[in-house]
Parts: C-alpha cells; structure tokens; sequence
C-alpha cells in the first residue's frame, strides 16, 4: 500500500513538472530620456517599463539611432548588452516657452521610440501637448492666498503661480503627469512587451538585409569569429553587403529620376554600372530611359523603370534613393529619411523656411515621396515632412495603387 501511494505521488510530481510552463528569461529593456524631462519624471518612466511582466528597467543615456544603439548594446561590452531599447524625448527644436507677467505658455511634442535590438523592429508613438498658467501678483496675490492654500492642502498641489517662473514649473508639473499617463497607456500595447533575450546572430542579418554593412560586421566580430556557425553566415553576409552598396547608388541613380535630374542620375548610374555586383540588366533599362528626350516619353520610361526597381530596394538603398529626390526637387537634401511599413518621414530643419518660398517644391517632393513608398510596399502609403524629429507635421501625402497623383496637403 505504501508503494503504491510513492509511486501515485511520484507520477502525479512528473505530470506537475511536464505540466509547468518554463521560466522565460528576464528581458533586460534599456530606458533612456532626451530633452528637458525632469529627473523625477525619468525615474517613474523607468518604473512603469520596469513594472512590465518579467522586464528589468536599465537607465540609459540614449546614444542615438538604430545604428548607434545597436553599436553600444549589442556589439558594445558584454556588460552594456540589452534585449531592448525604449527612449522618451521631448526634442529642443518642439519645446516652446512663451513667459510674460501674466501668463507662462508651454508646448511641444513629445516621442516613444522603442527598438527590438534582436529583430530591429522599431516603433514611434508622438504626440503633441500644450498647457498654460496664469501669472497673479500684487494685491490680487494676496486676495487669493486663503483659497489658494486651501485647495493645496486638499489637493497636495501648487495651481497658483507668483511668477513667470513659478508657472512653468507648475505648466511642467502637470504636463509630465500627462506624459507618465501617455506612457502607461502606451506600454500596455507596446510591441516592446513581445521581446525576447538577445539572439546577436539574428539582429546580425537584420542589418545585413538593411544593407547595413558595417554595424553588421561589427555584431558579426561581438557574436565570436571562431563559431563556425558565425562564419559561415559572414561568408554569406559578405555577398549580400557588397550587394547592397551596389544597391545604394542604384538608390541614388533612381532618386536622381524621381527627382527629375536625368543629369545627375547619369553620373550615378555610370558609377553603379562600375560596380562588380552591378545588375546589367536593370543598368541598361534605366540607361535606355535616360536616352529618351525630357518629354512625355521620358517621364513614362521613368515610371516604368521605378516600378520595376523600387520595390527591389533594400532599406539603406531606399533612402538613399528618397534622399537623392527630395535634395533634387527642393535644392536641400533632408536631415533624416525615416521609414515604416506604410509610411516614410522625411526630416528637414530647414523646411519650415524652405516652405515659405518653395511651397510646391515641398508639395512635389512629398507627392513623389509617397508613390515610392506606394510602389515599395504595393499599398496605401503615406508620406510626411517634418522640421524635426519631434513629429510635428508641416505636410502630408497620401498615395494609393489606384491613384494617378498623390494626394498632398496641410495637416
């Protein structure tokens, strides 16, 4: 009898044991702020991400964009390494303060950017807040000191300011509350919650298929040359990244075209036909297109070599070709080229300026930007222009498939 109860106990232990799901790894998420967020704020940030189910919250200080993240974290010190990034930042260009006597006036436009340091997936979350306080001094001041310590004793804060000063911090104050609420809300959907340990080899031929070649390399070095299995794939990385600088002045050559500078794409096209991994047959097409005379004919070639190469482009390729158009068609080549799925960001510090002389210049490099990104992903696209990486929109394009011209217009 007492066998049979030790072997029923020890079954029902390996059922238990086979049953129980196994311990996820702790995902080690690095929390980072840019821009006038106070220390406090930046503490409760680094909460909220550490409250997260099996998250450990790292303090960071942001060392740029994906390339330079993935620089630090990934093929950085063993000790610096991180399965994730989330960066906050309220962006020096978007954080504007309006003081006077009467009243301390606070906008600006705040970002979340997230980065799966093993797949590279990013996110972005923006959004725009603005809040005043008014100034009271003198004998109103003090008329109103006995309600004002009042709804302080009830409320534990300061609603009245003294001084222009005083205001902005109260403006500050309640601002920062809405950004840790915007926060929370975020995280609750954020794909950051969906990443896993570090995979060094797979955030490798991510860069790789970004055309991405010398942070690729360097994740490459960090994983381990003597792994054979690292060896083998930078044998076969190395191909595709000379590939893939071929591809880049194919960019460039087809952003010359977009932009109307059969000049230029000329100049390109030679020195990608140069190139030993150069495709001959895609050089040829594009140099019959350039022969034609800048007519109706020519725009027609152009179309139709863009709509055959373009959705070939590897990611670094692409904005490389977006670069070329929008510096072709404004005279100014853009600060940053931000891609999605669907949509493509064009930066331009100088764009609110350059808008005031050369509206339809923007209008056209914007209605361009998003047939590219229409022929790119074969769907509904969307183009924006930005001064700065706060998300703040000057103009927006719309194009889908069926379209014969791009939508664009003022948010």
């Amino acid at each position: 009898m007492v066998k049979r109860t030790a072997i029923f106990l020890a079954i029902a232990m390996l059922a238990i044991c086979a049953g129980a799901a196994p311990a996820r790894a702790e995902i080690k998420i690095g929390v980072g702020v840019v821009g006038p967020i106070s220390a406090q704020t930046e503490a409760d940030i680094e909460r909220l991400v550490g409250e997260l189910p099996n998250v450990k919250a790292v303090p960071i200080q942001p060392p740029g964009d994906l390339d330079a993240c993935v620089k630090r974290f990934v093929a950085g010190e063993t000790d610096d390494r991180l399965d994730a990034v989330m960066v906050v930042s309220l962006p020096t260009d978007s954080f504007h303060i309006e003081q006077n006597d009467k009243e301390a006036h606070f906008t600006g436009t705040y970002e979340i950017w997230t980065l799966n340091l093993s797949t590279l997936a990013e996110d972005r979350h923006a959004f725009t807040f603005t809040d005043s306080e008014t100034v009271v001094s003198g004998p109103a001041a003090i008329l109103s000191i006995p309600a004002q310590l009042f709804v302080e004793r009830a409320t534990g804060k300061k609603l009245l300011s003294s001084s222009a000063w005083q205001a902005y911090e109260a403006v500050q104050a309640r601002v920062e509350a809405k950004l840790l609420a915007a926060t929370k809300l975020y995280l609750s959907t954020s794909t950051i919650r969906d990443a896993q340990p570090l995979n060094m080899l797979t955030c490798a031929q991510a860069l790789v298929d970004r055309g991405d070649a010398d942070t690729a390399l360097a994740v490459f070095k960090a994983a381990g040359v003597d792994n054979p299995q690292v060896r083998e794939l930078m044998a076969q990385a190395q191909v595709k990244l000379k590939r893939a600088k071929a591809e880049a002045l194919l960019g460039k050559t087809l952003g010359a075209m977009a932009g109307g500078d059969s000049h230029a794409a000329s100049l390109m096209l030679a020195q990608y036909q140069a190139a030993p991994e150069a495709q001959l047959s895609r050089a040829d097409a594009i140099s019959r297109a350039l022969s034609i005379e800048a007519d109706h004919r020519a725009d027609y070639a152009y179309r139709k070599v863009l709509a055959a190469d373009v959705p070939e482009l590897d990611h670094t390729a692409f904005v490389a070709m977006m670069t070329q158009m929008v510096a072709d068609v404004t005279g100014t080549a853009p600060d940053d080229v931000i891609v999605g799925g669907k949509d493509v960001t064009i930066q331009d510090k100088k764009a609110a300026e350059g808008m005031k002389t050369g509206l339809d210049a923007y209008a056209n490099a914007l209605g361009k930007a998003a047939w590219l990104m229409s022929l790119k992903c074969g769907c509904d696209a969307i183009a924006r222009l930005t001064a700065d990486p706060s998300g703040l929109v000057l103009m927006r394009a719309r194009f889908a498939p069926s379209f014969t011209r791009a939508e664009v217009g003022l948010p």
